[in-house]
């Protein structure tokens, strides 16, 4: 199905132009054409100045749990790893689906319509999977769903805990949920 939409004022990559009919097949921009003085009968107008959707191409939806909580009393990285450390500990696929469509529908209310999701929360704070390896994930894709914002799952193979002299660190027990054991376990799950 073959679809335009006509706009009085759209920013274009050349700048702001008048006249814009963007027309659409099948879910792809066919056209941008700008110029044209007033909107075909077949035409959806669009009122005001129309702008291109955003791409976050950096998301981690539970950190919304830490808006605001992270920095009273002059923390710092390291007491917000803490804190985020502590909303992880406390994630299940239900909860983590309430945050991350918060999050994702806030994005799309800001004018967002694709997020790339780092994701690496994959199991229980203990480190055993779910029944469904991949509930934490799907909980995500669901939200992205209900929220209406498309979503490119970064899905993270998580392996070390840090970097001393003598190299990578084991997980620590904080970090345990977000690794799968080695790259062929990711490989695994992430299939």
């Amino acid at each position: 199905m073959i679809r335009s939409w006509w706009c009085e004022h759209a920013w274009l990559p050349t700048g702001l132009a008048s006249g814009v009919r963007i027309t659409v097949s099948a879910g792809r921009i066919e056209s941008i054409e700008s110029g044209s003085a007033e909107p075909r009968l077949d035409d959806v107008r669009l009122d005001g100045v129309t702008l291109p959707g955003l791409a976050n191409a950096h998301s981690h939806a539970f950190h919304r749990a830490l808006r605001g909580r992270t920095h009273g009393g002059g923390g710092t990285f390291w007491t917000w790893r803490q804190a985020m450390y502590a909303v992880a500990a406390r994630l299940t696929p239900s909860l983590y689906l309430d945050l991350a469509r918060a999050a994702y529908a806030e994005m799309a209310l800001a004018g967002y319509t694709v997020v790339g999701e780092f994701h690496y929360v994959h199991h229980r704070p203990d480190g055993t999977a779910y029944e469904d390896p991949n509930a934490m994930g799907r909980a995500l894709v669901q939200a992205a769903a209900d929220a209406g914002i498309r979503l490119t799952l970064l899905d993270t193979c998580y392996l070390a805990g840090g970097l001393a002299d003598a190299g990578h660190q084991k997980l620590a027990p904080e970090q345990v949920r977000f690794g799968d054991g080695d790259v062929e376990a990711w490989a695994r799950r992430a299939r």
